[in-house]
């Protein structure tokens, strides 16, 4: 589940009169969703499985305008959007709380109004609107925006689910999302980017579900994306106009063309990529250079989510439990990273291991991953638009998770891990 902090005032519930977001402060709390089954992992949303009625599907194109929509927009992936060029579409849910959402005032106002600040956020991030391909001819595949034929395509629908418990914190099972995820429509030759769904649940709020493409969507780059819509409704809503620019922080650069690549990591990821083609493709139909993202890996049955809500007070104490067993280093460059992130994922992680059980000389895979935008030589602007994000992991065993300061020890792997890198 999505929450949102209102202090940047750019959200989309405020933009409408009488909607607020279903909101809770990142920091000092850390809201933490998780997926509890025989095969444990983290997840983001939640929802249920009442019936979901679709209304309508429409399609969204960018706002004209002559200096920026006119041209044909074209983008080569760097390696690392390569390296998602096949990955599942990111799925992800945002409840809002609106208790006047009859179905005729957000019909009449509140869709309207949405629909009308996409189309002119959407100009800002043209690329984004068109599609991924890799035509016959092409030694690799692109990203390629046609002014007169691309839209982002947006369902409309409708559900009678108890929209109170879909936001709570309670259990619930991991299927139960699914119906509020826009369907995303791909073949081998083209794949869209970005697709949408808005759900009403009468006169109790609305969800927007949105589903991104791996190979230019990370977490940044989604939420730039969502946080500039909000910017755009609020401000037509309030001037009665679209804004001409877009504060800078959430103007997307999509300049590409610095990341150097100086391992020759484009051309091996794009060998990978068609290879794996003809294999995922097997027969006399083959496709070395299909861009269809591969399945989805199926929800196990008894996978359930819950939220975990960690306070500041919560977190302190986790600091100060790791602090008791290691010590702070008098060397700087060995001193634990016990940032709220470090200390959330530890626990997480000791707290699955210990409940799943079984032998403690099991290894366990722990994986994160980090945005490269300031880490690269020379850094990437902070509003760098695109996939930037590469994933690291740690082998431990399982009885390292299982001691009595298994949080200790764990911490400091993944400390260290994190501080490998900015060496």
């Amino acid at each position: 589940m999505a929450h949102f902090d209102q202090s940047e005032n750019y959200w989309l519930p405020s933009s409408i009169k009488g909607a607020r977001a279903e909101t809770k402060k990142t920091y000092p709390t850390l809201n933490l969703s998780l997926s509890l089954s025989h095969s444990l992992t983290l997840a983001i949303s939640m929802a249920s499985p009442n019936s979901v009625k679709i209304l309508d599907i429409c399609e969204v194109a960018a706002a004209y305008d002559s200096t920026k929509s006119a041209t044909e927009t074209i983008l080569s992936p760097t390696f690392f959007e390569l390296t998602y060029l096949r990955f599942p579409p990111y799925e992800c849910l945002c409840f809002f709380k609106l208790t006047d959402s009859n179905p005729t005032f957000f019909h009449s106002v509140i869709f309207p109004s949405l629909k009308q600040s996409l189309s002119h956020a959407l100009l800002h991030f043209l690329p984004i609107v068109g599609s991924l391909t890799w035509p016959p001819e092409s030694s690799r595949p692109f990203f390629v925006y046609h002014p007169k034929n691309d839209s982002v395509s947006v369902t409309l629908a409708e559900c009678n689910g108890d929209f109170d418990r879909l936001i709570g914190n309670g259990i619930h099972e991991a299927v139960e999302s699914h119906p509020y995820a826009p369907h995303f429509v791909a073949t081998e030759s083209r794949s869209p980017l970005l697709a949408l769904q808005l759900t009403l649940f009468p006169n109790k709020g609305f969800c927007i579900g949105m589903a991104t493409h791996h190979a230019i969507f990370d977490g940044k780059s989604a939420s730039m994306f969502l946080r500039a819509w909000a910017y755009t409704c609020k401000f037509i809503v309030e001037k009665g106009e679209a804004p001409c620019l877009l504060p800078a922080e959430i103007t997307p650069s999509f300049e590409w063309k610095s990341i150097q690549d100086s391992k020759g990591l484009e051309e091996a990821y794009i060998n990978l990529w068609a290879a794996m083609g003809k294999r995922f493709e097997s027969g006399s139909d083959s496709n070395p250079k299909s861009v269809k993202p591969l399945p989805k890996l199926e929800v196990q049955p008894n996978l359930l989510r819950a939220n975990f809500h960690l306070s500041s007070e919560v977190i302190k104490k986790l600091r100060e439990s790791v602090s008791r067993y290691q010590p702070e280093a008098t060397d700087p460059t060995k001193r634990l990273n016990l940032s709220t992130y470090v200390l959330a994922c530890s626990y997480v992680s000791i707290c699955l291991v210990k409940a799943r059980g079984g032998d403690a000389d099991r290894e366990v895979y722990f994986s994160w991953s980090a945005d490269c935008r300031s880490r690269l030589d020379p850094p990437l602007p902070p509003n760098h638009f695109g996939d930037t994000v590469v994933v690291h992991h740690l082998v431990c065993k399982a009885g390292d998770f299982m001691q009595e300061n298994g949080l200790a020890i764990i911490a400091e792997k993944l400390s260290a891990s994190i501080r490998g890198l900015e060496e």
